[in-house]
């Protein structure tokens, strides 16, 4: 079951707007959010990471993270800050998100949020966690990174245009037993929000 919700703010089970000024500049939310970053070595000092390199180390524990919350979850899939157009550009990429969209009958210009379980989000992880680098503005800025939010628990996990990927909750004992149950070697763990900056 994959669903296309224009109301995001309805099936997000966070208040967004606090989230979001949270990570702004001025801090005014009452709720906190920790945060751990994985990253591959070389990419937090502005490396240039292919994405076969990306894929080789992320999508098989993307999976894995998934995996853990069960088969009866929902994930809602959206723009962290606001709503955009899924698909700003033209490009051979992202073949199988571009082909759902069709079948569905869903125009590239939609603006809102996806709703997949647990079994369909395994299916759409490659084109989802390399979508923040495969669609660009007309400018060529960055687009926007994805929000991939379990539907019933405090849990975010942030595909990031900079080729890293953050795990994110205001339950901090949730989070850190997520991050130490899958930490493999070959990422760096980094501290953010209410957490220590820096490695962890």
């Amino acid at each position: 079951m994959i669903k296309f919700i224009k109301n995001v703010k309805k099936v997000l089970p966070y208040d967004r707007d606090e989230y979001i000024d949270f990570f702004g500049d001025h801090f005014y939310s009452y709720t906190e959010w920790f945060g751990v970053s994985f990253q591959l070595p070389g990419g937090y000092e502005g490396g240039n990471i292919s994405e076969t390199e990306y894929l080789e180390a992320y999508e098989t524990w993307f999976k894995t993270v998934i995996s853990q919350f069960g088969n009866s979850s929902l994930w809602t899939v959206n723009h962290d800050k606001r709503d955009l157009e899924w698909f700003p550009n033209e490009e051979d990429n992202l073949t199988n998100l571009r082909t759902l969209f069709e079948q569905n009958n869903i125009p590239d210009k939609f603006k809102g949020a996806l709703v997949f379980t647990t079994d369909d989000l395994l299916m759409f992880s490659a084109d989802l966690i390399t979508y923040p680098v495969a669609v660009f503005n007309k400018e060529g800025w960055l687009y926007s990174d994805l929000d991939i939010s379990h539907n019933a628990l405090p849990f975010i996990i942030k595909i990031s245009a900079h080729c890293n990927i953050d795990l994110l909750s205001t339950d901090e004992d949730l989070l850190m037993e997520i991050v130490n149950k899958n930490s493999p070697d070959v990422f760096i763990r980094r501290g953010f929000g209410c957490l220590p900056r820096g490695e962890m």
